[in-house]
């Protein structure tokens, strides 16, 4: 177990998250969930997907669903939960009444039915049974939310945990208050869906019953009930049996009111008697629930039956069901509805157009973004929102969705207001009754493009600061170069003329000890001045200025042979017209570095270097016979390399290396041609 001590400071010090860290979180979270949320086909499917989409968005260690058990045990029981800090939950205790057990988030939110919002576990009294436990498994902020359906009724309780305090702020959990609600909808239509499955099921069994009876009853077509003058039943045919499940003497004598559903009032029953009192008959449409309560919609004729003296003797009612057709336009009516709470929780714009590019769905954002009304987008056409110059590439864009099945682009959102918003537009097409539809989604990207222009303005001015710390570093080796041939060669060779003066002053014979001596200092001179046109040379070739890049490759390839003991061939012609000074350089130092890395690596026999021109542009290629390097190993990805490639795209040039293990290694530079000189 950590010290208490040690881990409220370390939560204390924590640094923390920015708000887009925090949005980028929750958009993250609340998208995963939605995900989940459409997917789910049950409600403990729905409560365990949640908490893993929840779960795998940075910071969030751990999510749960809760269920409160009622009175009296007031318990409170972990139904799902998933994380990589899921372990906290093992034998985790909470309730909702007033003990210190129930006096947690979790119980508050029972009672209360708000969400309880905790930025810092370490801060809150109330968090003491599990704070030690939580710090434990390094969670430092939470919250708790109550999911209630629609109507009301607390459904289960969804605790998000993060490893940051404050990992989300008041306008952040607004979000999954609305995560919240969807969840309580689709709760309501799970439960829905399974009472309708059961009942669906039980209507099976009911048809398979039907079928029977009906062979034996051929003639009834209708489900016909007789009642007496007293509104008593006095008779039903087999139909009717067959459609609310009673038997005829269990019906005999009672009132039809034992089918009522419930949802006709009274005014809409004196409607019917008002007019069955008038006119003898009353039509119109009428629930009623079958002995299992199922509820049964119905056409009903109703007709009253008169004796030759015109009193009232009978009522007879012949019922159609027509709960199929109900069902169906209600299943249209809660599909429209999980259609539109989807679209309403999607992140962006999301619309539906026809192959006319007429809009026939949209989410309310699509309207504030764009600041159209309802009645205005009805008339419109997607081009309508764009600018002139990319209308064609647009229009091209929903052809394709049309003819393909899918396309997106980046393109600019006029709002009616006249200002242009980057959007990234995806769209599918997307069939139905026939008819083929886009459904596009609209995502602002201000934030990226923004973040993608800074990115660029640093990568320039890094750019800039290459260019100009390798003008420096040339211009300070040429500087070297000069002060070394100026002075220190000249001392050289002043200092190797003197020994020869000496030499001729000694009395001859000279004695053999100073003329070995001598020697000895003659050939340590010689030895030194060798070194030092060597790194004349290396600090800057000497016959680049005056002879070109092909003759400083030639003279600089020769040295490396000698010195490494591989032949080095150098061929092509000198660049016309010439290169600048900076882009000869640059080749003149990729090529030194290639070499040097032959050297150093490669094991090669033979070396060749080519300087050619090749239509608009200059080629450099190196290419050696060693051991080349697997491409995939980023072990050879070293300095050298990164060198190379930072000084071609500083002269606007392109760098590629390519190798196989065991078949050598080449570099290839590819640099534009400068302009020929304008003749006047």
């Amino acid at each position: 177990m950590l010290d208490r001590s040690t881990t409220e400071g370390s939560a204390r010090e924590q640094i923390v998250p920015s708000v887009a860290e925090r949005l980028n979180w929750v958009l993250t979270a609340i998208t995963h969930a939605h995900r989940a949320l459409v997917r789910a086909t049950s409600e403990e499917q729905l409560y365990r997907t949640v908490c893993e989409a929840l779960s795998t968005a940075t910071p969030f260690a751990l999510a749960t669903v809760c269920v409160a058990e009622p009175p009296p045990e007031r318990a409170v029981r972990i139904v799902a939960a998933a994380g990589k800090a899921s372990d906290y939950t093992a034998g985790l205790v909470f309730t909702w009444d007033d003990s210190p057990l129930g006096n947690g988030p979790v119980g508050r939110a029972v009672r209360t039915g708000e969400v309880q919002f905790n930025d810092d576990l370490t801060a809150d009294a109330r968090f003491g049974p599990w704070r030690a436990r939580a710090l434990e498994f390094g969670l430092r902020s939470s919250f708790v939310l109550p999911i209630c359906l629609p109507g009301g009724a607390l459904a289960a309780l969804l605790s998000v945990y993060s490893e940051h305090t404050t990992a989300v702020d008041a306008q952040q959990l607004e979000q999954f208050r609305r995560l919240g609600e969807d969840l309580g909808v689709c709760i309501e239509m799970l439960r829905t869906r399974g009472a309708l499955q059961a009942a669906l099921e039980r209507a099976e069994r009911q048809d398979q019953q039907l079928a029977v009876l009906g062979r034996a009853f051929e003639n009834s077509v209708a489900a016909v009930m007789v009642t007496d003058a007293h509104n008593r039943i006095a008779l039903v045919n087999p139909t009717f049996e067959k459609l609310f499940g009673y038997r005829l003497e269990e019906l005999l004598g009672r009132d039809p009111a034992l089918l009522a559903s419930g949802r006709h009032g009274p005014e809409y029953f004196q409607s019917m008697w008002a007019a069955l009192r008038a006119h003898g008959r009353w039509t119109g449409e009428l629930v009623n629930c079958d002995r299992d309560g199922r509820e049964i919609a119905c056409w009903l004729s109703l007709s009253a039956v008169r004796n030759a003296q015109q009193s009232l003797t009978h009522y007879i009612g012949s019922y159609r069901d027509v709960t199929a057709q109900m069902r169906s336009l209600e299943a249209q009516r809660r599909e429209q509805r999980i259609t539109e709470a989807i679209m309403e929780s999607m992140p962006g714009v999301v619309y539906f157009i026809d192959r006319n590019g007429r809009y026939r769905r949209w989410n309310r954002n699509f309207l504030e973004v764009s600041g159209c009304t309802a009645e205005q987008l009805q008339h419109m056409h997607p081009l309508d929102f764009i600018l002139a110059e990319h209308k064609a590439m647009v229009r091209e864009q929903i052809e394709r969705v049309f003819s393909q099945g899918e396309g997106s682009i980046e393109v600019p959102f006029m709002t009616r207001s006249g200002r242009a918003i980057p959007y990234l537009f995806s769209g599918r097409r997307l069939s139905f009754a026939g008819e083929d539809f886009l459904i596009g989604v609209g995502i602002d990207i201000s934030t990226r493009r923004a973040a993608e222009q800074a990115r660029d303005a640093h990568l320039q001015r890094l750019q800039t600061l290459s260019r100009q710390v390798l003008e420096i570093q040339e211009t300070e080796r040429q500087a070297l170069g000069r002060e070394l041939h100026d002075s220190v060669a000249q001392d050289v060779g002043a200092v190797g003329l003197n020994l020869a003066i000496l030499r001729g002053k000694l009395e001859q014979p000279i004695d053999p000890a100073i003329a070995q001596r001598l020697d000895d200092a003659q050939k340590l001179l010689e030895d030194a001045a060798l070194r030092l046109r060597h790194v004349m040379a290396e600090l800057r070739p000497p016959g680049l200025d005056e002879f070109g890049l092909l003759a400083a490759l030639r003279e600089h390839a020769e040295r490396v042979a000698r010195r490494a003991g591989f032949a080095v061939t150098v061929r092509g012609d000198e660049p016309r017209p010439p290169l600048s000074s900076a882009t000869a350089i640059a080749l003149f130092r990729i090529a030194q570095e290639a070499l040097s890395n032959v050297v150093k690596h490669a094991c090669a026999t033979h070396v060749s270097v080519t300087l050619e021109p090749a239509g608009d542009r200059t080629r450099l290629e190196v290419r050696d016979d060693g051991l080349g390097f697997d491409p995939a190993s980023r072990s050879h990805g070293g300095m050298g390399m990164l060198t190379m490639t930072e000084r071609a795209e500083l002269i606007g040039a392109h760098c590629a290396v390519t190798a196989t293990r065991g078949g050598g290694t080449r570099v290839l530079v590819t640099v534009p041609a400068p302009a020929a000189p304008v003749r006047t």
